[in-house]
C-alpha cells in the first residue's frame, strides 16, 4: 500500500469518527502533490450569517440601546412571565409600552412563548431565542 492510499486511508477513518460531530464538516482535496485538510463548524457559519442579518435588521437598536434590549437581558438567564418582566423594569404593572415592546421582539424572533399557540395560558412565560442572545452579543461588541 502506498502513502497515498495510507493517507486517503487515514483521511476516512477522521471522516468516519466525525460522525458523532454532525455540526463539524469535513474537507479534503488533492492539490497538486499535496492534500487541503478542512474542518469546519457548520453552526459558525450560520452564526456569522445570522448576526450580519440582525445587524441590517436592528440598527437603529445597536447605535442606541433602549428598553427594546433592555427586556431581552432580563430575560437572559431565565424565562418571565409579563408581570415579571415588568417589575424587573421597576413598574408596578405592565403597561402599555410594555406590551407593545414585547409584540416587537416577538415579531423580531428575539422572544417566544414557552407555551407556543396559547398566550393566555396561567403558567405562559418568555423567553429568549438563540437569534436573541446572538443579538445581545452584537450590543456588546
Amino acid at each position: 500500500m502506498g502513502i497515498i492510499d495510507q493517507w486517503g486511508n487515514g483521511l476516512k477513518l477522521i471522516a468516519d469518527e466525525l460522525k458523532e460531530y454532525p455540526q463539524i464538516e469535513f474537507r479534503w482535496k488533492e492539490i497538486g502533490l499535496s492534500f487541503q485538510v478542512q474542518f469546519v463548524k457548520l453552526d459558525y457559519i450560520a452564526e456569522q450569517e445570522l448576526q450580519q442579518e440582525l445587524q441590517g435588521e436592528l440598527q437603529g437598536e445597536l447605535n442606541n440601546p433602549t428598553i427594546y434590549s433592555e427586556v431581552l437581558y432580563k430575560m437572559i438567564e431565565t424565562p418571565l412571565s409579563r408581570k415579571e418582566i415588568s417589575e424587573a423594569l421597576g413598574q408596578k404593572q405592565v403597561s402599555g409600552q410594555l406590551y407593545k415592546i414585547l409584540s416587537k421582539l416577538t415579531e423580531d424572533r428575539l422572544i417566544e412563548d414557552t407555551i407556543p399557540g396559547n398566550k393566555n395560558h396561567p403558567k405562559q412565560k418568555l423567553r429568549i431565542t438563540k437569534r436573541g442572545v446572538v443579538f445581545l452579543a452584537l450590543l456588546k461588541k
